[in-house]
This record gives structure tokens, C-alpha cells and sequence, in this order.
């Protein structure tokens, strides 16, 4: 490889690696921040109570996020090719016509919804949800200058916003308990950190007023109107797949609340363990945008060696979760919640196919190839209803989860079938292989210990993740699962990791990949 390539690899590396290092603090700040909050509401609301104030707060944050694939998709997309063209006047004249379309898209939600709650919600919750209504506006504005930063792979900005929205909405759940505000102070702290949190990124996106302001071309306003449109359709049925919508039928189709809160912490918990491969694909995705506007052969390298990474990262997380599953739910949310036991196993299982499929989505999306994502969409939303309505009516919150996970590996799997079939992607069957072997021989080590012995929750827990991450890495090393280029990749990657951390990140990868590096590849 020449000089200039490898400045050019190495120059990627950097943008995905910062990226992923901002992406990781953004969601571990918003994962402890809800992880906490979380658990003290279970606890102390109970699991009734905390059931339809889920139900409520679930409807309104996907109505907030119905536009999340749409009008800012659409932003992100045509900014991000934009910009890696050189072409900052353009980007701007993008980000202007999406953040007008959206501040109408968002109050008049807003209205509609207030008028559904008035009139037909519960009583005794009327101002709660209201409050959850009116932070729509703000979740749904703020989504513009999000994706104006990650269009310019610059995710930073968008995580010291989140971090001060996390921390007012612990500090108002913590007061709300303390104090006896009950829900609806934690409803008014909902409105009050995403309304901080928007003012915080449209403040950081002011670098998009650094170029010439312009009228959006026509040619690139219908392609823009066309890929939001389908980019809705397409949410809308990322709703029913990736997302918890099997609340509602279990709120139709089961007269216990408590199997929305059981199913609710289990999907909640699974969540938080994506932290790692939620922040790589974050990074991923920001750059396969870019790169769609620079060099296209790179995009499809890059999205078949993510694939190995993210099976890297999401499998010994998910699968041992999934084992660990009993003594974690009785240590953090304590008996009244047992139920969720087999709900979170489940939930975490299925989850592995949600982890694997954000580069495959990010490369559709990035080439506008959106006809087989909606035709396969539909497909796997029709398996998720008719496997939720069979199972729910017997197996309650077993049988959403059930039903949620079958349409996720449906989905999962056609979309790296189809882009692999469509861009002749090379994937890496053999190494994944390994990586798969390895999460197995994880999975009969913990079950294995939990059967010869028998101890507390908190060390079943503890015993679980130690020797379970032992096994992983030891195997991994013995299957030689990480081949030479990975190597220099991780140590291309660790040059961004502070000089603290940086001699064990690097122990680390020698140990797991025991073989020389080619400085010249």
C-alpha cells in the first residue's frame, strides 16, 4: 500500500475511533443516568403504577422519534455528501429547509396530541402526559442540528448536549421521589432536560452559518423529499421491529400493566448493554455517509469489516447477559420483578441481531437503495404482529418479547443478505465464526458454574461476568479470532485513546492477536 493510501487509512481510522470515543461517553453518561433513575422508579412507583406511566412515556417519545428517519434522515444524508464533496453552501441550504420543515412538523404533533390527551387519556394522569407531549417539540427540533454535527463526523458537540440533559433528568427523578413530586415532576424534568439538550446542539451547530446561504436546488429538494418520505415509512416500521411497540397490544391484549413494566425493564436493560456497539455503529454510520461522497469502494470495505466488530463487541455482551439473567434482575429490581427473568434472557438473545445490523441499514441508506428495506420492513412488522398475536394472549410479556426478537432477526439478516447480494460485500465468515465459537463456549462456562454452585445473587453476578469474559478472551486468543489486518487497525485506533489507557488497550490487542504487524499494509 502506498504512502498516500495509508494516510488515507490511517486519517479514517481517526475519524471512526473519535467518533466512537464520544458516541461511548454519550451513551454511558445516558445508560447510568437511566440505569439509575430507572431502578429507583421500579422500586419505589411499583410495577402497576410505573406500567402505564411507561405506556404513556413510551407513545410520546416515538411520536417524538417518528421524524427521526424522516425530514432529519434526510438532513443527515444530503449534509453528509455535501460536506464531503467540499460543498458547504449546499449543506447549509439542506440543514435551512429541514429545520423549518421540522419546527412545523414538531408543534403541530405537539397540538394534536395535547387534544388526544385531554380528551381521551386517564384522568389522574392527564398533566403527566401533557408534559411528555410538550417534549416533542424539543426532542423532535433538536434532531436537525444532531445530524447537521454528525454530518460533518464531528459527533462531539452532540455529547456535551446530552450529558447536561442527563444530568437535569436525574436530578429532577432524584427530587421528584425526594420531594413527593411524584410523576409529574419527573414528567416536567423530561421537558426541561430535552428542551436544554436541543438549545445546547442548535448552539453547537453554528458552524453551519459559515457558509454562503443559498436556495436548495431543485433536483436536490426532490431527491430530498423523496428519501424523507420513505425514510418515514421506513421508522414507522422500525417502530414495530426495533423498537418496544409490542406495549401496545400487551396494553390491549393483557388486563395485568404489570407485563408492560416486566417487559419494559427487560428491553430497557438490553439497551444498556449495547452501549459499545451502539457507539461503534454510531461512528460507522456518521462516516459511511461521508464516504458515500468520496470514495464508494471504501464504503463497501468498510461496511463488511464492521460487521466482525460489532459481533466482537455485541455477542459476549448480549449472550452473557442472557445467562446472567437471574441474578441480576433479583439484585437490582428485587422480587416483585422475577417475572422479568425469562423476558430479559429472551430480549437479550434476539438483541444480537439488532447490534449486527447498523452497518448493513447505514449502507442502504447512504446509496438511497430504500425499496428493499420498505418491501422487507413490511414483511418482518406482518411476522411481528401475527407472532405478538398468538403468543401475547397466553405468554403476556414472554410473548412480546418473543415476537419482538423473531421480526429483528428477520430483518437483521435480509438486510446483509440483500446488501451483500447488491454490493458484492466480502465478509469474513471465518473469523465471525470464531467469534460465534467463542461467545458459545462463554455461554457453557457460566451455565456450567451455575449449576455446580450455588451462591448469593450478587456473586452468581459478579462469578458470572468474570469468568465468562476469561473464556471469551482466552478463546478467542486460541482461535486466533483476530487476524493481522485487525491488528493494525486496533493500533491505529488506540493512537486516539489517552496515553493513560493506551499501554493496556495495547496489551491487550497483543495478547488477543499474538502475531507481528505489517506496518506496510
Amino acid at each position: 500500500m502506498n504512502c498516500s493510501a495509508s494516510i488515507d487509512r490511517l486519517s479514517a481510522t481517526g475519524v471512526v475511533t473519535r467518533n466512537f470515543f464520544w458516541r461511548t461517553i454519550d451513551l454511558l453518561v445516558s445508560i447510568l443516568g437511566a440505569f439509575a433513575t430507572s431502578i429507583a422508579l421500579a422500586r419505589i412507583i411499583g410495577p402497576t403504577r410505573l406500567g402505564y406511566f411507561n405506556y404513556v412515556y413510551w407513545l410520546t417519545s416515538i411520536t417524538g422519534s417518528m421524524a427521526s428517519l424522516g425530514i432529519p434522515a434526510a438532513a443527515l444524508k444530503y449534509m453528509a455528501e455535501s460536506l464531503g464533496r467540499k460543498d458547504g453552501d449546499s449543506a447549509r441550504a439542506v440543514y435551512s429547509y429541514c429545520l423549518r420543515n421540522q419546527i412545523a412538523c414538531a408543534v403541530a404533533l405537539s397540538g394534536l396530541c395535547l387534544i388526544v390527551v385531554f380528551e381521551t387519556g386517564a384522568r389522574d394522569y392527564r398533566w403527566i402526559s401533557a408534559f411528555l407531549v410538550l417534549s416533542i417539540i424539543p426532542q423532535m427540533i433538536a434532531y436537525i442540528p444532531s445530524q447537521a454535527n454528525v454530518a460533518a463526523e464531528d459527533i462531539a458537540p452532540n455529547t456535551h448536549a446530552s450529558i447536561a440533559g442527563a444530568a437535569v433528568n436525574v436530578l429532577a427523578v432524584l427530587l421528584s421521589l425526594a420531594l413527593g413530586w411524584d410523576l409529574l415532576g419527573v414528567s416536567i424534568g423530561v421537558f426541561l432536560y430535552r428542551t436544554l439538550e436541543a438549545l445546547l446542539k442548535f448552539r453547537s451547530a453554528h458552524w453551519i452559518y459559515r457558509f454562503r446561504g443559498m436556495k436548495l436546488a431543485p433536483l436536490l429538494k426532490r431527491r430530498l423529499v423523496s428519501f424523507g418520505a420513505k425514510s418515514f415509512i421506513l421508522l414507522l416500521l422500525q417502530i414495530v421491529i426495533w423498537d418496544r411497540s409490542d406495549i401496545v397490544l400487551l396494553k390491549f391484549l393483557q388486563t395485568d400493566l404489570k407485563q408492560i413494566a416486566f417487559f419494559s425493564v427487560a428491553f430497557s436493560l438490553s439497551d444498556r448493554l449495547m452501549l459499545l456497539p451502539q457507539a461503534l455503529g454510531s461512528a460507522l454510520h456518521a462516516s459511511q455517509m461521508a464516504q458515500y461522497g468520496r470514495d464508494k469502494e471504501r464504503l463497501f470495505r468498510m461496511t463488511a469489516a464492521s460487521a466482525n466488530y460489532l459481533a466482537l463487541l455485541g455477542l459476549p455482551l448480549l449472550v452473557g447477559a442472557a445467562c446472567v439473567s437471574a441474578p441480576t434482575i433479583r439484585l437490582l429490581y428485587g422480587v416483585q420483578y422475577m417475572p422479568a427473568i425469562p423476558v430479559f434472557a429472551i430480549v437479550a438473545l434476539f438483541a444480537v441481531s439488532k447490534c449486527m445490523l447498523s452497518p448493513a441499514q447505514s449502507l442502504l441508506y447512504s446509496t438511497e437503495d430504500l425499496n428493499f428495506m420498505l418491501g422487507w420492513g413490511c414483511a418482518c412488522g406482518l411476522l411481528n404482529l401475527v407472532v405478538d398475536l398468538s403468543l401475547i394472549p397466553h405468554f403476556a410479556a414472554i410473548g412480546a418479547a418473543i415476537g419482538n426478537g423473531c421480526a429483528q432477526t428477520a430483518a437483521s439478516a435480509g438486510f446483509w443478505w440483500y446488501a451483500t447480494k447488491r454490493f458484492g460485500l466480502q465478509l469474513r465468515i471465518v473469523e465471525l465464526a470464531k467469534v460465534v465459537l467463542a461467545t458459545t463456549l462463554m455461554a457453557a462456562t457460566i451455565a456450567c458454574m451455575f449449576l455446580a454452585v450455588h451462591l448469593p445473587a450478587v456473586f452468581q453476578l459478579c462469578a458470572g461476568i468474570i469468568i465468562g469474559a476469561a473464556t471469551f478472551i482466552v478463546t478467542l486468543r486460541m482461535v486466533r479470532a483476530l487476524q493481522l489486518q485487525d491488528k493494525n487497525r486496533l493500533l491505529m485506533a488506540g493512537r486516539s485513546i489517552p496515553r493513560l489507557y493506551r499501554g493496556t488497550f495495547e496489551a491487550l490487542v497483543d495478547f488477543l492477536a499474538p502475531i507481528g504487524v505489517d506496518t506496510g499494509q
